[in-house]
């Protein structure tokens, strides 16, 4: 009979002098900490304080899904003040001081997630097992959704791995799979597999019943690095220090956690434990109430979602073996996300070379995966040769889903949708994943063509989380949710937008790449205007992403969608010139950047291009030109999203600001172009975009959805809440 139990946990005996506390929540696929979780682990721990026979206790999941996946977020939305989130900080620190207090040794075992307050409660514990999973991964990303973490997190974590590695999980938001834990000092021990861990667990059982509690004295030293900056109070000094000015050079403007997160560390540092974990209650508090908190618990709810639809199983059941036609980047990517994902795939190419080719990129992929530690070497070469590879159309006969990956010309993937009208069964659906092609006219002339949707996934595959589901005007709601179940089944977001040039997210990215390279051309140094952007919060510069998509790619793509904007986008022939000197960007080596084995810099030539001179503005001008250039570039993004929502390319503003978010890494603590504008203020918007159409011209006009919105005091989201 156990000693103790709830409905989220249950403490038994273990031999003569152990206990084992297992985590079950009740109702939940993953454990996670609710108030009433927090609550029966205070209790059960009252339980053992009452067990003087007792030597030593084990923690582990009760569920196979994971440790502890941390703190429930839908319990974070429930706080409404300051005062609310420094109460909830407060219970739990109270609960793991408690658990690190105990009298026995503690040992977690971990396997699966063990992240945010999930690492904070293993790292209350004396000593930790981890399982060598690929799905095993310890970290704390709580500034991911605009926070810290703040039941002990930057105080414990420091003092076990050193300040240094700590900052890296907590500030660089670095999730640590088991040997590197092991390697780095968060693991004591490490487990290969289920016969591996009874010897492991044993040897860490003994080895806590011989030391007792862990007495952890000063600092960790695992390296001279450690040795050299961390052993002194002089070296932790100039390690702070050194890392406050990286801080300070990459933390996005109007991003306060990060900032937050560092002073806790450093506070605790410098002051002490006790010190430290008052500065993470009261700072959890000041960021709880932050704009940048509720953008991005907004996002994380709108992420899963989308990636949890209504009867998504019952929907994907339905597909199980895919086609690709062609295996270019593309192609080739969408490949090997599918068979990675355990679905069953054929790809056709046109000839053997062709063939060999797009194979070769689908097994590299799958080495790389490999080497990311996705999944076993031995597994992922069993995924890739199990791939079907034809130069007819044999095996698409038993398709489910095809989707069709050629090159960006109509009248080829009309061809395409025509042959496979005759080679696959009535009922397999049919995808294409044009980036700026219409779907309406590939369904032309198509028997059928209610089966054929619009499947736009993002370069790289297996990184971009976002898939465009383009709804054409007569594709079946069954296929469109078939889609969305499949398109999550495969780990992405989905987002089902209207049939339209550029679909929503490359018809709102067009002005804002074009905007960019037109302030090169006028004289702004390519890397102030990459710059002034990563400030705003993208994760790179309009000029990087343009290099790392491809300017030819990015030009076919403006050039398709151009007559929408009816003479509103003027595109700089520069850039066409660069395409015709073959300066496409990554993929040949220079674009706006010179990309070589070792280092990246600035193609000086391209001024020469584009028109403009080279000459660095004074440096007192730098900070008004950095902050002109972001207006231009982030007020025609705003525009044009408030014109795609009129339109109805999306039926609410959050599933644009989504879509912006995540195909484009708009600045997530900024919640998304429309977002934005209300927290800006939409009559702000108006003035300002009034103002640069005077100085610039058209393309800056306002759009009808943003006159009308200033007009009425009607903001893009009704409720400015967190969901």
């Amino acid at each position: 009979m156990p000693l103790f139990q709830t409905d989220n946990l249950t403490l038994e005996t273990q031999g003569d002098q152990g206990a084992i506390l297992s985590l079950h929540v009740a109702g939940r696929s993953l454990n996670v900490f609710t108030p009433q979780v927090l609550a029966d682990l205070d209790a059960a721990l009252d339980r053992l304080a009452e067990m003087p026979a007792l030597r030593v206790l084990g923690i582990k999941s009760g569920k196979s899904s994971g440790f502890m996946a941390g703190a429930d977020i839908q319990e974070f939305q429930k706080v409404q003040t300051a005062a609310d989130a420094e109460a909830l900080s407060a219970t739990g620190q109270a609960v793991f001081n408690k658990l690190a207090a105990s009298r026995v040794p503690t040992v977690a075992v971990i396997q699966g997630s063990c992240l945010g307050g999930g690492l904070e409660f293993a790292l209350a514990c004396d000593y930790r097992l981890v399982i060598d999973h690929p799905k095993t991964q310890l970290g704390l990303p709580e500034i991911e959704l605009g926070l810290l973490p703040a039941w002990g997190g930057t105080q414990r974590l420091p003092r076990v791995i050193g300040i240094e590695r700590a900052l890296q999980v907590i500030v660089g938001r670095k999730r640590l799979k088991a040997r590197e834990a092991l390697s780095w000092g968060l693991a004591d021990a490490v487990a290969a597999n289920a016969t591996d861990y009874s010897a492991e667990m044993r040897q860490l059982v003994q080895r806590a019943l011989e030391l007792g509690k862990s007495a952890r004295r000063g600092w960790p030293v695992r390296s001279w690095r450690q040795r050299l900056l961390e052993s002194t109070g002089l070296g932790r000094r100039l390690l702070l220090r050194g890392a406050e000015r990286i801080l300070r050079r990459r933390t996005p403007d109007d991003m306060p956690a990060p900032r937050e997160a560092f002073e806790a560390v450093r506070t605790g540092v410098t002051q002490g434990m006790e010190a430290g974990l008052r500065y993470e209650r009261e700072a959890v508090g000041r960021l709880a109430v932050t704009p940048a908190c509720r953008n991005l618990v907004t996002l994380f709810f709108l992420i899963e979602g989308a990636r949890k639809p209504a009867g998504a199983e019952a929907q994907a059941s339905g597909i199980r073996r895919l086609g690709v036609v062609g295996a270019g980047t593309m192609g080739a990517g969408i490949a090997q996300l599918a068979a990675i994902r355990g679905f069953d795939v054929v790809v056709q190419e046109v000839n053997d070379a062709a063939l060999k080719a797009g194979m070769g990129k689908i097994e590299e992929l799958f080495r790389k995966a490999a080497e990311r530690g996705v999944l076993p070497a031995s597994e992922a070469a069993q995924k890739a040769a199990a791939i079907g590879r034809t130069t007819s159309w044999q095996g698409f006969e038993n398709a489910d889903l095809v989707i069709e990956a050629v090159i960006e010309d109509l009248d080829k993937k009309r061809e395409v949708f025509r042959e496979l009208a005759r080679r696959v069964r009535p009922d397999t659906i049919l995808a294409t994943n044009t980036s700026s092609i219409s779907v309406g006219q590939l369904q032309e002339g198509l028997g059928n063509p209610g089966r054929l949707a619009g499947l736009h996934f993002f370069n790289p595959v297996h990184k971009m989380p976002l898939v465009e589901i383009v709804r054409a005007p007569v594709t079946t709601d069954e296929v469109v949710a078939k889609l969305i179940a499949w398109s999550a089944a495969v780990g992405k977001t989905p987002v089902v937008v209207r049939d339209s040039p550029g679909f929503i997210v490359n018809r709102i990215l067009v002005p804002y790449l074009n905007e960019a390279g037109l302030l090169v051309a006028e004289g702004m140094p390519i890397p102030q205007v990459d710059h002034a952007m990563k400030r705003f919060g993208m994760p790179m510069g309009p000029l990087e992403l343009l290099d790392q998509v491809g300017l030819d790619v990015a030009a076919h793509i403006a050039r398709s969608i151009e007559p929408l904007f009816a003479g509103r986008l003027t595109r700089h022939p520069g850039l066409e010139q660069m395409v015709q000197a073959g300066w496409l960007g990554v993929k040949t080596g220079r674009g706006f950047y010179v990309y070589g084995d070792r280092k990246t810099k600035v193609n000086d030539e391209v001024m020469k291009r584009l028109g403009g001179s080279a000459s660095p503005r004074p440096e007192a001008e730098l900070p008004q030109a950095q902050h002109d250039a972001v207006e231009r570039m982030v007020l025609l993004m705003v525009n044009e999203a408030a014109a795609c929502l009129k339109e109805g390319l999306a039926e609410r503003a959050d599933q644009i600001d989504l879509a912006m978010v995540l195909g484009t890494g708009w600045a997530p603590h900024r919640g998304g172009p429309l977002r934005y504008a209300d927290d800006r203020g939409v009559r702000d918007i108006l003035q300002a975009l009034e103002a640069l159409q005077q100085q610039f011209g058209s393309r800056f006009e306002p759009c009808a959805a943003l006159r009308e919105r200033a007009a009425s005091g009607e903001p893009f989201y009704s409720q400015l809440g967190r969901a």
